[in-house]
């Protein structure tokens, strides 16, 4: 469920209320006492649409590298409930099996050399995990929580941790609406090109599937961690809007592979 990022001063009285009832109440068996309260919101979530230019890109990242790697994303958002990523850019530095370094003083360089157009559109930050999971590790929270502080109220910010199985952890903070959405809060879809499109139909055209007599079967599969990505030719149910407005060579038709 979607959960916000700042405290309220509604959710701040809240918790002052609920700590201080503990309090009345408390017995401590080692004279240690803590508290701990969350928050979420009603059920909701949002699209991440990826051009098959950028999902190109990130593929070949991840099963290119035997290392990790990490990269930016130019985002574009629609709407309340839609973004675009629609191009990736490797950025300078320093990787190993399960680490990715940057020395400041490169990185900054390279952001400087951006054009004006993309380093304001560079509001999301990728890498890879290799073989491992895609759970974030403590590095990947420092750094989250770094880039974090420095959105301004009207921002949003997109992560993604991917590995070579295709599986995904995606954390989308939209701090105008002061909403953090994560994984299953967040449905992940390609937009295709003509070519795929093309591909695709004609292999829907040639491919049964078998069917099954015994009720036992099933060919569902529940991945340990993270969104397992997997191709459906869901062409049918897309509702023309603003992404046909803006990013018309992308929509084909209303086709998309929903990941």
């Amino acid at each position: 469920m979607p959960k916000p990022i700042i405290l309220t001063e509604e959710m701040k009285q809240k918790a002052r209320n609920d700590f201080a009832a503990m309090l009345e109440n408390a017995k401590m068996t080692d004279g240690k006492f803590s508290y701990n309260k969350s928050f979420k919101y009603e059920d909701g979530n949002v699209t991440v649409w990826i051009t098959t230019e950028a999902y190109r890109k990130i593929l070949a990242l991840v099963m290119e590298f035997s290392d990790e790697v990490g990269w930016h994303g130019t985002v574009t958002r629609s709407g309340d409930d839609e973004y675009i990523i629609e191009d990736i850019f490797v950025y300078p530095q320093e990787v190993t099996g399960s680490t990715v370094n940057t020395d400041q003083e490169e990185y900054t360089k390279w952001l400087y050399e951006l054009d004006d157009e993309i380093f304001n559109k560079l509001r999301m930050q990728g890498h890879s995990h290799v073989n491992m999971s895609v759970s974030p590790s403590g590095v990947d929270d420092k750094h989250r929580q770094q880039i974090l502080d420095q959105l301004e109220q009207n921002m949003f910010y997109i992560f993604m941790i991917w590995n070579k199985s295709l599986s995904v952890h995606t954390l989308v903070y939209d701090m105008a609406r002061n909403i953090l959405y994560e994984d299953d809060d967040v449905d992940i879809q390609l937009l295709c090109d003509d070519d795929t499109v093309d591909f695709l139909a004609d292999a829907q055209e040639k491919v049964q599937k078998k069917s099954y007599n015994n009720k036992k079967y099933s060919g569902d599969t529940k991945k340990e961690s993270g969104e397992q990505m997997s191709f459906c030719g869901d062409f049918d149910d897309f509702e023309r809007g603003s992404l046909y407005d803006m990013y018309d060579p992308y929509y084909l038709g209303g086709s998309k592979w929903k990941l």
